[in-house]
């Protein structure tokens, strides 16, 4: 999502003081929209999802996502994520038997805007998130962390846990082909890494660290400082937050803005992971003028779709692939490009992990 960077507010000690009227307002706003969309959300499945506080479960809100949820919900069960919530924003494709041909997902549809997302996410994660460790994800978007190819997902949770924090910080890093869009050709269930697995040389604004009030959102924000640019400024001359927060420890006192970009009542790590983002692949240009056709994004994110759409327009065979492009390797290279980062302390747990000395 795009947004006004000079849109956020400082803390003050003025403003300090007028913390606990700024919460409450923001909660008695959040406790209204979550009625409002209480009864815009169906349940689909009749599947038995227990009281479970020791599952890993995730999240994620749908469109047409028929050609990469093969994958992706594949890809987290074997992460160790026990349980999926899908809420399907009314797609025409096959998007809801895919969804339901996976045990241990949960299916929900909601033909309202897509712009009430955030109050869509905060209902879904109140009502079966909480207590629990939660993955809130795209359907484009495959989670890692620094030595997730040694350190199990709950592993991860259990240092996290440990440490006593409940927030996990990401960059989301754009991938991409060596090829126009228009000649590439992804196929249901494989991984899209072996197609689009370049990203651009790490090259961010930094800005909004917290305490800092974004209006649009109404929220505190409250962890470190966001990313802003990467690919799409580059292409699309845009300037997209690529900063997340998709994994969270959930609790009735944490919100999470529009996108996961912002987050408030939350104990952030000193680590940070990210989220390849896989939606450049051959559907993309059908992606785009749907979605402008439709009109449901807002704020600078529907002024992004815009600059989508111009560009593919003047050149078809657009080629995202640039000088400036890096291929995909392992944790270990983000780690040495400071798109991921590892904490000391994490540093001692992987070598714990890695001599198997961990309780499980």
């Amino acid at each position: 999502m795009a947004t006004n960077i000079r849109n956020s507010i400082p803390i003050s000690w003025r403003n300090a003081l007028r913390k606990p009227l700024y919460l409450t307002k923001f909660s008695a706003k959040r406790a209204l929209a979550r009625r409002v969309m209480a009864s815009k959300i169906t349940r689909i499945d009749d599947r038995d999802i227990p009281l479970n506080r020791l599952e890993i479960r995730a999240f994620m809100i749908v469109r047409n996502e028929s050609l990469r949820l093969p994958f992706v919900l594949n890809y987290y069960s074997k992460q160790g994520v026990d349980r999926i919530f899908v809420l399907d924003n009314d797609s025409s494709d096959d998007t809801r038997s895919i969804v339901l041909s996976h045990d241990k997902t949960h299916l929900f549809h909601t033909n309202d805007i897509f712009a009430h997302k955030d109050s869509w996410i905060d209902l879904l994660l109140r009502r079966y998130g909480r207590g629990c460790w939660c993955l809130v994800v795209d359907a484009d978007e495959v989670f890692i962390y620094p030595d997730f190819e040694t350190v199990s997902l709950r592993e991860l949770c259990y240092f996290l846990d440990r440490e006593s924090l409940d927030a996990l910080d990401c960059v989301l890093l754009d991938m991409y082909p060596d090829r126009p869009l228009s000649e590439i050709k992804y196929e249901q269930g494989a991984d899209p890494l072996q197609i689009a697995p370049w990203f651009d040389e790490p090259m961010y604004v930094e800005q909004l660290a917290g305490p800092q009030y974004v209006p649009e959102m109404d929220i505190l924000h409250q962890g470190p400082s966001r990313f802003w640019g990467g690919m799409r400024k580059r292409v699309f001359n845009v300037l997209p937050c690529v900063s997340k927060f998709p994994l969270i420890k959930f609790n009735s006192s944490m919100f999470l803005s529009r996108g996961t970009h912002w987050i408030q009542g939350a104990r952030v790590a000193d680590l940070r992971g990210a989220l390849l983002h896989f939606k450049y692949l051959n559907d993309f240009a059908q992606h785009v003028e749907q979605e402008v056709a439709r009109g449901q994004r807002i704020d600078g994110n529907e002024l992004e779709y815009n600059e989508y759409l111009t560009m593919l327009s003047r050149f078809p065979d657009l080629n995202l692939y640039a000088d400036v492009s890096v291929r995909y390797r392992d944790s270990g290279q983000l780690v040495a490009l400071g798109v991921m980062k590892k904490s000391r302390a994490f540093e001692a747990f992987t070598k714990t992990a890695k001599y198997g000395t961990l309780g499980r």
